[in-house]
């Protein structure tokens, strides 16, 4: 009886794996990206990829073992940043960095197939914004890289704004060390609406958003 109990579980694991819509579909409009805005080999490591803005200042950066939001510090400077008062581990040379382990496989894939392969890893950290029609991935302390779900549409829920990729970051910790968000240049302080237990928010980010096609 145990067995049968066991092998019935795990076939509903199984299908519930399967039924991941979220996983499946976020991969998939991931590869749309990928198409318009390719991942660069990352310093030679065929395990390590990443997406660059296009504007040079901002990247999405993923690999075997971690996944990674990286900015220029420069424009957080001119706007007042005082680097000490940061978290630790965040300020890499010019370069603010947020990331979040993943597995601790070392996989040696195209961009797409290693992004798959880590989406299980991943999945606590991978959502969908429902306000923006975005696929999302959050490095933690309400820092996120966003995606559209579908080229084709997006843009329907903001006028005229066609927002293909965004990167969101947590604007609290920047004010806190000193940074006048109207001195910000290259990025957007705004609010973003969310959903928070059902209920429709509105929510402070500093947004620099892009239309790729």
């Amino acid at each position: 009886m145990k067995k049968i109990s066991v092998t019935i579980i795990a076939l509903i694991l199984i299908g519930c794996s399967n039924l991941d819509v979220v996983k499946i579909d976020a991969v998939r409009s991931f590869g749309d990206i990928l198409k318009i805005l390719p991942a660069e080999n990352y310093k030679g490591d065929s395990s390590e990829w990443v997406i660059a803005a296009p504007d040079g200042a901002a990247w999405f950066h993923w690999k075997d073992k971690e996944i990674k939001i990286i900015v220029d510090a420069q424009p957080f400077i001119f706007a007042g940043l005082d680097l000490s008062k940061l978290g630790s581990g965040v300020v890499h040379e010019n370069t603010l960095v947020y990331s979040s382990p993943l597995s601790n496989a070392t996989e040696r894939d195209a961009p797409l197939k290693l992004f798959e392969k880590n989406a299980e890893f991943f999945r606590a950290s991978l959502g969908y914004h429902p306000e923006m029609d975005h696929y999302n991935i959050t490095t933690g302390n309400g820092n996120i890289f966003e995606w559209a779900k579908d080229l084709n549409t997006n843009g329907k829920t903001g006028e005229s704004q066609n927002l293909d990729i965004v990167f969101a970051l947590n604007p609290e910790p920047f004010i806190a060390a000193g940074v006048d968000t109207k001195k910000l240049e290259g990025w957007t302080y705004t609010q973003v609406p969310v959903d928070i237990d059902g209920k429709p928010t509105n929510v402070w980010k500093i947004l620099k958003a892009f239309n790729l096609k």
